[in-house]
């Protein structure tokens, strides 16, 4: 296995899904409400949204494409920790995936070892 500070988006996906396979259902309903969300209340997060680096426009694809893999994928994603990690973790989905999940962890849900895990895996900066 490789060092954290080596280990990519997908890297860290795949050991997630390794660790804690029992989160990965409410991982995945609280992206698709996190993604409903967005949709609902655009204009509304459009008025407050501060992010210099990337518009809302992009955030909102982001979400629209992650939300097509996990209806395109859905159940195999939960049995399959590789196909969950591919397809939620690289590229640019990454970052909305890993938006959804530190937040998923830091609202409380899943287990205290998820939680800790989510810190040292998502939020780790070299």
């Amino acid at each position: 296995m490789k060092a954290l500070e080596q280990m990519d988006n997908v890297a860290r996906g795949y050991l997630l899904a390794g660790l804690f396979p029992e989160e990965l259902p409410g991982i995945v309903t609280d992206i698709r409400q996190r993604v409903a969300y967005l949709q609902e209340h655009k204009d509304d997060i459009r008025k407050t949204w501060d992010n210099g680096l990337i518009t809302l426009g992009f955030w909102c694809d982001l979400a629209k494409r992650v939300l097509q893999v996990i209806e395109k994928y859905e159940s195999r994603l939960l049995e399959n920790r590789r196909l969950f990690s591919d397809q939620l973790f690289d590229g640019y989905n990454a970052l909305f995936t890993v938006d959804c999940i530190v937040k998923y962890a830091d609202e409380g849900n899943g287990s205290i070892r998820f939680r800790l895990a989510v810190k040292m895996l998502l939020e780790y900066h070299p």
